[in-house]
């Protein structure tokens, strides 16, 4: 989003210390439930960032601390509190309702300064942190401050299936009188203006206590204090700020406290500036005894509103607030979960269990269930359903935000829409929950009147011949905010042009899925169509070949900026202009020939001899790529594409370590899609979630590493709903192999071979749903009953078959499905495709227990691509890979060679050793200095047990393709360091194969971590 120079490696620490297991507590404190969908901590880590969790509503958002619904400012790692490009201002909670948009000269950083002169920026504005119940007793505070040494038996639990947060534990005030608190929280998925905190407090003996409720303006971040009050009758205070530069749009937040018995008939004291410099700071205490044994409760209800959905918002606040009071917590909770178990239910998201077991088959796979739910659910926090607009008497102005990088309890990015809302966050939810992703697109249609606006600012560009644009076309900003139009971080032009085809995408995707005719011809299809108006006089013709170009232009690798003939926005052009014609015609309306005319004579940049489709006409090979480009091409564009495999493989190697945690999902799904054996796209897969999660709510980091100083100097985005997004597509879109298209269900099932089944998320086309399982051989396909039909389904199914086409790029209806009709259709079985013959390590189950670097994964040595590699994270100790062979069906088999791709770093030596053991360090498999051929294995330390074979060894291991500067720049296909071992007799194998390396050939120089294994072949 932001272009910089990076280095092209980063060595951090993995991001979850324990995998965390269904109904297990791991090392880490942390406890997965699978049944009841929850995640449990027990280890407080104030003052962090990634510790922290977000709860929204898509109307109100708020982020809180991990010691309770306080806010709380980041404690500095490694000098460190700052948040990242464009605003760089400090880490801490944040708390904001949909739209509250300012506007600014500028922001801290930008893409193209200069632009600022043709129009202000507009970022997030923040309002007061309502969520903190304080306490106070004997002068001690519990806040998000508080000493952590007085807490203990401390649990923390986000409850997905009730949208609920809850914190449990043992207060002990410097007085020695131990306090049970337990605090719980959540912001109301139907009714949009609500949020209720509720403490509960007991003691073994009587204690006066104070409780705080406050309304902390610090979050109130870029926003004008407006007013404030305190009213005793309802036991309310509230606070009211605009945001910077908007005169006429004003933000309310109410808060009424209710109590139980044990409290007692209090009267709050107010406090106008209590314990901050904001002024739009407010809060008021009750003080109260309470008794031993005795359990007091204290709740504060929250209403909240600005104008930007609300006439009067004042009002609406206010009754927010008193009937929530008058409701009460319990009651509120109800319908809250209510509306929760409507839109996020079993079937509404991927199921990774085998029936009739209780777990997954490996920890890896349980990853991947946890954020199965956890993924979805953290973007559909961010969104207002249909439910929620019909409850606020069908305020449609409650759908038309769209969800931004970091979410409504985030300021990441500055609150800003990008693509990551139409290609990341979008896609798999498309598919699930149409109607309640069906915002991204409402936002861009509110926006359209600016896009069209937009088109005049080619002054402002190299695109500035008189006359080159005329009325009818419409384009989209790079970043937007309140009102869309081109700025400093969002330029219209000479920049990410394909920001508009992205959005296009979406429409076209909502529309497949959804089956709303009657929306989309009245309000998306004009836009699509303006946006191919616009596309075709963007593109210029280059006379000498007669072929039209796009010159001047970044495509999604932002470290590639202001280039020509960039390849993956040519090929979005090109399809944008072709599916406009089609659209137009099914809606009665005439194609425009010379958009076909300008189609037909597009070429994308290639290189013939790589085999490879370039990222833009003058690529060399020192490109760094910092996000899926060219590879999207094959994901998201049914691209007629020669060179999908080798895209694949070249553009894996070079990935930049610093890039963005959506990549490697893309990756997964084009694997799985072209590659014709192994299983790089269940190690894809993992690369693109593991990572990236963080303890312990597996919320997604931006980067692998959150250290600036180790990462590129990046200050991630977080929580990062574009890599959350990004994993939500692999399942669907990868292993059922599912592509969008208005005219037909279109599937490709393919499991690797470590996923045995999947139950697949309910899905919709054209309106109507569908359900999936896939175990290693067949997908069951199932057309459910109309009464599931959402509301806008296209009735020209309604008691018409839906045509289906089995294979990526169909062109034809192989058959079609009727309501209640399943169909079992027979998978692709590339993980059962051994890449080398009798290779008899692929794709079974391999660890190690050194540490790797992140994203290197033991898996990717012996799964059957050379694009993937493991890299432990130390050169200068002995690593081990370890591989169980009794996966591949329980007999030992006979090896006579082994092949080993290093990829760019060979080790210095190397030994595989057989044995009976799994545990590597108990067997004393180590490698010593100096390497003495001479002595046979003796380099593996004592001699031979009975349970060990050791089978070869190799010293000085020579370098086949070795580092060559002059040829950095050079295009050509990625090289490898290869060896390649025939043994002088067979040798029998156990039932662990271990691989040991040590050193890094050439070089003493470890910073960069051990050696690489891109694959470890045995061949029988």
């Amino acid at each position: 989003m932001k272009s910089e120079a990076v280095p092209e490696y980063h060595d951090s620490l993995p991001a979850l210390p324990a995998l965390i297991c269904p109904n297990f507590t791991a090392e880490s404190g942390d406890t997965w439930n699978n049944d009841q969908w929850t995640l449990t901590t027990k280890t407080l880590d104030m003052g962090h960032y990634q510790s922290r969790m977000s709860l929204a509503n898509g109307y109100l958002g708020i982020n809180v601390a991990a010691v309770g619904p306080f806010f709380e400012v980041d404690v500095p790692v490694a000098g460190d509190s700052i948040s990242g490009w464009p605003l760089f201002n400090s880490r801490q909670t944040f708390a904001t309702i949909a739209g509250f948009y300012d506007t600014q000269p500028t922001t801290n950083g930008t893409n193209y300064e200069w632009l600022n002169q043709y129009g202000a920026e507009s970022v997030i504005s923040g309002v007061p942190h309502w969520g903190g119940l304080i306490l106070e007793i004997n002068n001690q505070t519990l806040n998000s401050t508080v000493n952590p040494d007085s807490i203990r038996n401390y649990a923390s639990t986000l409850d997905i299936r009730k949208g609920l947060l809850k914190w449990s534990y043992t207060w002990t005030p410097a007085d020695g009188t131990d306090i049970n608190i337990t605090y719980t929280m959540f912001v109301h998925k139907l009714y949009v203006n609500q949020a209720a905190v509720q403490v509960e407090l007991s003691a073994t003996s009587d204690t006066d206590v104070k409780v705080i409720d406050i309304l902390d303006g610090t979050s109130a971040v870029r926003a004008d204090f407006v007013h404030k009050d305190y009213e005793p009758e309802t036991k309310t205070i509230w606070t009211a700020v605009r945001p910077n530069g908007i005169d006429n749009i004003t933000a309310y937040i109410y808060s009424t406290l209710k109590t139980n018995g044990c409290v007692g008939s209090v009267t709050p004291s107010p406090f106008l500036d209590y314990s901050s410099g904001n002024a739009s700071t407010i809060a008021q205490a009750i003080e109260f005894k309470l008794r031993a044994h005795e359990t007091a409760v204290v709740e504060k209800h929250i209403g909240g509103a600005s104008h930007d959905a609300f006439d009067d918002p004042q009002d609406v606040a206010r009754f927010a607030s008193l009937s929530g009071a008058k409701t009460g917590f319990g009651s509120l909770l109800d319908s809250h979960i209510k509306e929760w178990n409507s839109i996020l239910p079993e079937d509404s998201v991927d199921n990774y269990i085998v029936p009739g077991d209780d777990t997954p088959p490996n920890n890896d796979t349980w990853l991947l269930q946890i954020t199965s739910v956890t993924s979805p659910f953290y973007i559909l926090q961010n969104t207002v359903g249909p439910n929620a607009v019909e409850a606020a008497g069908g305020n449609k102005k409650l759908d038309i935000n769209s969800i931004s990088v970091g979410g409504l309890g985030s300021d990441s990015y500055a609150g800003l829409i990008f693509w990551d809302a139409e290609i990341w966050m979008a896609p798999g939810l498309d598919m699930s929950h149409p109607h309640h992703i069906k915002q991204i697109t409402n936002y861009r249609k509110e926006k359209y009147p600016q896009a069209q606006e937009n088109v005049k600012m080619a002054y402002s560009s190299s695109q500035n011949p008189t006359g080159k644009f005329s009325n009818g076309g419409a384009v989209y900003p790079w970043t937007s905010g309140r009102w869309g139009n081109c700025t400093g971080t969002g330029p219209c032009f000479d920049y990410e042009y394909h920001i508009n085809g992205d959005i296009g995408k979406q429409m076209y995707n909502y529309y497949s899925t959804s089956g709303d005719r009657d929306y989309f011809e009245e309000d998306l299809l004009p836009i699509y169509n303006a946006i191919a108006y616009f596309y075709s006089e963007l593109m210029d013709l280059n006379k000498t070949t007669g072929k039209y170009e796009l010159l001047n232009a970044t495509d999604p690798d932002e470290y590639a900026n202001n280039v020509d003939r960039v390849g993956f926005t040519t090929a979005l052009i090109q399809k944008h202009l072709n599916e406009s014609n089609v659209l137009s015609e099914w809606f009665g309306l005439p194609p425009n020939d010379s958009w076909t005319e300008l189609a037909g004579n597009i070429v994308l940049p290639t290189n013939n001899e790589v085999g490879i489709i370039l990222e833009y006409g003058t690529m060399n090979g020192s490109i760094n790529v910092k996000q899926a480009d060219v590879i999207l091409i094959d994901d998201i564009l049914d691209y007629p594409n020669n060179y999908s495999l080798s895209d694949l493989d070249y553009y894996a190697a070079k990935q930049s370590t610093t890039g963005p945690g959506m990549t490697y999902g893309v990756f997964s799904i084009v694997a799985n899609e072209v590659s014709p054996s192994g299983c790089s796209s269940y190690t894809y897969n993992l690369v693109g979630v593991e990572p990236y999660v963080r303890a312990p709510w597996y919320q997604f980091s931006e980067q692998l590493g959150d250290n600036f100083q180790d990462n590129g100097g990046t200050h991630p985005a977080y929580p990062f709903l574009t890599g959350m997004g990004g994993a939500n597509r692999v399942a669907i879109f990868g292993y059922l192999g599912l592509r969008i298209f208005p005219d037909r269900l279109d599937i490709d099932p393919s499991l690797p071979p470590q996923i045995p089944y999947i139950k697949y998320r309910t899905f919709y086309w054209q309106g109507y749903a569908f359900s999936a399982t896939s175990n290693q051989t067949h997908t069951n396909l199932t057309r459910l009953a109309n009464s599931r039909a959402l509301s806008k389904a296209n009735s020209t199914y309604a008691s018409t078959p839906i045509p289906i086409s089995l294979g990526t790029h169909g062109d034809h209806i192989n058959t079609t499905i009727a309501a209640n009709e399943t169909h079992t259709l027979s998978n692709r079985l590339i993980g059962q495709n051994a890449t080398v013959p009798g290779n008899i390590l692929q794709c079974i189950p391999a660890t190690s227990s050194q540490a790797y670097i992140p994203g290197q994964l033991p898996i990717a040595a012996i799964d059957g691509a050379a694009s993937t590699k493991w890299q432990p994270a130390l050169g200068n100790a002995t690593a081990v890979l370890t591989v169980d062979l009794a996966a591949r069906g329980g007999t030992t088999a006979t090896i006579t060679e082994l092949r080993f791709d290093w990829g760019a770093r060979p080790p210095q030596m190397f030994a595989v050793v057989f044995s009976d053991t799994a545990d590597a360090a108990s067997l004393g498999l180590e490698l010593f200095l100096p390497f003495d051929a001479a002595a046979s294995y003796t380099a593996l330390g004592d001699a031979p047990s009975a349970s060990l074979t050791n089978v070869t060894a190799q010293g000085n291991v020579s370098i086949s393709a070795p580092y060559d500067a002059g040829r950095v720049a050079v295009l050509e296909r990625i090289g490898a360091n290869t060896t390649n071992v025939t043994l002088e007799a067979p040798v029998v194998t156990r039932r662990w194969a271990h691989l040991l390396l040590w050193g890094v050939a050439g070089t003493t120089n470890y910073t960069g971590g051990g050696a690489t294994v891109a694959e470890w072949v045995m061949v029988e």
